[in-house]
């Protein structure tokens, strides 16, 4: 080949060669990257902002914001924004919740979160930075609750996250048994109301009397109708425990715990007499009803019209109560009415309610 054409031949090629380069370096961009508030500029062939991330190795989540979008072409001299989203574990008056800032501080994140009323108590500083895994933020804002203690209302301004909070706020200590109408773990709302229930609980001892027994013993050597008291009764005590419950000043509840006697009673003893009585010389009225009235008097009364049991509640022939005279029109004591009257009186009885009115003599009627 001639050497001319040799020359001509490499001029060509070097020529290409210079142009491929001019033109490769031609296509370079230069951006400005920032990401969380960084600018850096970096030199890239990539068409998109998306290629230009992943140039970068930044790869992104999708609560990040990315201006412009990852689809959106790129120029030379233009700018690419990347705010990283950061987890918040917010928690406002008690209330929980996972939210996503792209703050790079607690006021930042507060303002992003529309959180700007005055006199907010936070759990960590406004300055502190939020590092990219997130944090923990606790906010208590200001609100008006309700205060009932002690018979006192009062509504009071509080930042308490809790109704347990804001007892100890406002210095009031609960007792043992005392109760609240919120729990004690209870996030604070505005206009709640906080009720705070003073209990007593205490145990009271009740005493009261135990009735005596009465106990009849027959005595064959004393006559019939006629009772001796030989042991006086006495009624004992009992004392019965409680549980009383009241809550501001009011007893709801009395649950009843135990019961003892504290003193025996002692049993009333009575001889009743049972020996016959004699017949009597008198005094019974003879009647026409064909009833041995004289057999019944004799055993009631032993015959005396003016008979009184020891016990001083029957009286006369018949040993009526008062209660009996009364109903069958008697007046005064039967044991002062005349022994006719008595009879009638008795026949009365009888005729309304048998024999059965003397239950241990009636059968002495028909003798």
């Amino acid at each position: 080949m001639p050497r001319t054409l040799k020359l001509a031949l490499f001029a060509l090629v070097l020529t290409g060669l210079v142009g491929g380069s001019l033109a490769w370096f031609a296509a370079q961009k230069s951006l400005t990257l920032t990401v969380d508030g960084q600018a850096r500029e970096v030199r890239t062939y990539a068409d998109t902002v998306g290629e230009v991330l992943a140039e970068e190795g930044l790869e992104t989540q999708s609560h990040d914001v990315v201006l412009p979008a990852a689809d959106a072409e790129v120029g030379d001299g233009d700018t690419v924004v990347v705010n990283r989203a950061r987890p918040l574990q917010l928690t406002v008056d008690g209330v929980s919740s996972e939210v996503y800032v792209t703050a790079l501080s607690v006021d930042e994140a507060l303002e992003q979160l529309g959180y700007r009323a005055e006199g907010m108590v936070l759990s960590a500083s406004r300055s502190e930075r939020l590092p990219l895994d997130g944090m923990s933020l606790s906010i208590s804002t200001p609100k008006d609750v309700t205060l009932v203690v002690d018979g006192t209302t009062r509504v009071v301004t509080t930042t308490a996250a809790t109704a347990g909070d804001l007892l100890a706020e406002q210095g009031v200590t609960l007792g043992e048994h005392d109760r609240t109408s919120l729990y004690p773990t209870q996030p604070l709302l505005a206009a709640m109301r906080l009720q705070v229930f003073r209990v007593q609980v205490t145990e009271q001892v009740v005493t009261s009397p135990v009735p005596h027994r009465t106990v009849e013993t027959e005595d064959p050597e004393t006559l019939e109708g006629e009772e001796t008291i030989t042991q006086r009764g006495v009624d004992g005590e009992q004392a019965t425990t409680f549980r009383v419950t009241v809550v501001d000043g009011v007893e709801t509840s009395r649950e009843q715990l135990a019961t003892s006697v504290t003193v025996p009673p002692v049993d009333e003893l009575v001889s009743v007499g049972t020996k016959e009585r004699p017949a009597p010389s008198g005094g019974v009225p003879a009647t026409a009803d064909g009833l041995n009235w004289a057999a019944l008097a004799q055993c009631e009364s032993g015959g005396r019209p003016n008979a009184v049991s020891s016990t001083g509640k029957y009286h006369g022939l018949y040993q009526f109560s008062v209660g009996t005279w009364q109903a069958v029109g008697g007046s005064g004591l039967p044991s002062q009415a005349s022994s006719e009257e008595q009879t009638m009186r008795a026949q009365m009885l009888y005729a309304r309610s048998g024999a059965g009115q003397w239950p241990h003599c009636g059968s002495r009627l028909f003798s």
